[in-house]
């Protein structure tokens, strides 16, 4: 009886020291629940404007239905529009290098055989992926990031301090009004699947607010990032994003 009543007060104690020890969940500086849904909108987009380059690495995963694949990634962006992801499985090897510039992506890999390149809006990534991103840019969906649209209705409040907002295009944001930050974001694409971003775990980087967790569902496929690590404006330059990509790509629609 004294060991089972010793071993409770042990357990009672490691808990009560691990709930002390979480950090608190990250809040907007600065940010004032009363400022309303376009104020925090315009403050998620604002600090990405002043962003020279970014270095993220994340755990990966890629579920359909019951398959499930993981691996790591390496995601470099300079900004604005040369963005490069270099995705490994098991023991580092090379699953594929995608390599988004401007209005094209090229890929190349273990999984894409003879290398490709199409439009970034195009089929390649859904091959890829199993997800149709369709209207979303590659690098606000991957890091997590939120594109400035303009409001076209009146915001819904199922709490006090919660809204949803609705986006030209037919995409929806959830805001976390009370912390200052977006943990949704929902659109309906042309096929008429709902394709859904949880954005969760959020960490001040530099000016700005990244989840470091990014989750995109649609259908019975599921793309997860755990974001370990980000680098921001340590002097990335178009020469390394470019490195090994391959000359003369297979054009694809």
């Amino acid at each position: 009886m004294r060991a089972n009543r010793l071993l409770w007060v042990w357990s009672i104690a490691v808990c009560s020291l691990a709930f002390s020890c979480a950090p608190p969940p990250v809040e907007r500086e600065g940010w004032r629940a009363t400022a309303g849904p376009a104020a925090l909108i315009r403050a998620s987009v604002a600090p990405f404007a002043g962003l020279g380059d970014l270095t993220a690495e994340a755990s990966i995963e890629l579920r359909q239905g019951k398959v499930c694949e993981r691996g790591t990634a390496i995601l470099q962006l300079i900004n604005p529009d040369l963005f490069r992801i270099e995705v490994r499985g098991p023991f580092f090897t090379h699953i594929f290098t995608a390599l988004l510039e401007g209005d094209s992506l090229t890929v190349y890999g273990r999984a894409v055989d003879p290398p490709l390149k199409g439009a970034a809006h195009g089929h390649l990534l859904a091959a890829l992926t199993g997800l149709d991103l369709g209207q979303y840019d590659l690098r606000y969906a991957l890091l997590g990031l939120v594109e400035e649209s303009p409001v076209v209705g009146l915001p819904e409040y199922p709490r006090a301090d919660r809204a949803i907002v609705p986006l030209l295009g037919g995409r929806r944001l959830w805001l976390d009004l009370q912390r200052g930050l977006i943990s949704r974001e929902g659109s309906v694409q042309a096929g008429g699947d709902s394709l859904f971003r949880e954005l969760k775990k959020y960490q001040r980087v530099g000016e700005l607010y990244l989840p470091r967790r990014v989750e995109i569902r649609q259908g019975d496929v599921l793309l997860a990032l755990n974001y370990k690590s980000y680098a921001i404006n340590k002097g990335l330059n178009v020469k390394q994003l470019l490195q090994g990509m391959p000359l003369n790509p297979v054009r694809v629609p």
